[in-house]
């Protein structure tokens, strides 16, 4: 068991926004919520994704300046938690380009809703990760 908990945990950056997607997708095809924004409401949710990607880069930025000891480094390699920080902050961000792509050239505005949470549940996962390795150094 702990082992599948690990290996969740390893590739969280994947998994928890597919699975969030899927349960909006589902919840939407019952309520039909998402269909109902407008695009004045979008532009303003474009303007949101574009503040998130700033704040995925502004985590790097802090995660890259951590004093980081041969003993630290080497727990945090040990413990994959450099792995899991730095995936969720790279899907993160490419979910994010991909919605305001989508938003750029479609009209699938219930799309861009869809990879926004996804990528706020790899936003939570990054900054449960620096405050794990804040206390680590």
């Amino acid at each position: 068991m702990k082992k599948l908990i690990s290996k969740i945990k390893y590739h969280s950056a994947i998994i928890f926004p597919f699975c969030t997607v899927m349960l909006l997708l589902k919840f939407n095809t019952i309520f039909e919520i998402f269909s109902k924004i407008s695009g004045d409401k979008m532009d303003t949710l474009v303007g949101v994704i574009i503040s998130l990607i700033g704040i995925f880069l502004t985590v790097l930025t802090i995660y890259l300046s951590f004093p980081k000891t041969d003993t630290v480094r080497q727990r945090m390699k040990n413990t994959g938690h450099n792995h899991i920080l730095l995936s969720n902050i790279c899907i993160g961000v490419i979910i994010l380009s991909v919605a305001l792509l989508v938003w750029l050239f479609t009209d699938a505005y219930s799309l861009v809703i869809y990879l926004f949470c996804g990528s706020l549940i790899n936003l939570l996962i990054t900054g449960y990760y620096i405050l794990i390795l804040s206390n680590f150094s």
